[in-house]
């Protein structure tokens, strides 16, 4: 079952409106990043919020990391990580960003891998965002 957030996305990515939004927040960097030039969440990732009607009388507005919208935009809904990943290990699908920059959402800058190797120290680069 997927999760709002992903649910979210789904709907958003069908929207022209909501696609409009998210291509005119972006800027292209000499080094090929699409930066994200608004919100960023406690994590520094890229993140928007999409208004869903949940209930007839009801709206509710869904934050989402906006590498993730772009994957699904570029790739469509169903080649988005879903947290699943090796059988019986627990370890889950996440899109690492091989930029290290966090607002990048160009998708040739994303990489569908298993959390254990994105948290890996090998595969990490020191913080500097």
């Amino acid at each position: 079952m997927p999760s709002k957030k992903d649910m979210a996305i789904a709907y958003g990515i069908t929207r022209p409106k909501i696609v409009k939004t998210f291509h005119k927040n972006t800027k292209v960097l000499d080094n090929g990043c699409i930066v994200w030039t608004k919100s960023l969440n406690e994590s520094n990732y890229g993140a928007m919020c999409i208004a869903i009607k949940d209930k007839p009388e009801h709206t509710s507005f869904v934050p989402v990391y906006v590498h993730r919208f772009a994957w699904a935009l570029e790739h469509g809904i169903e080649a988005l990580p879903t947290g699943i990943g090796r059988l019986g290990t627990g370890d889950r699908l996440e899109l690492n960003h091989i930029c290290y920059n966090r607002k990048c959402v160009n998708t040739n800058h994303l990489e569908s891998i298993l959390h254990s190797e994105n948290a890996s120290i090998k595969k990490r680069k020191p913080k500097n965002d």
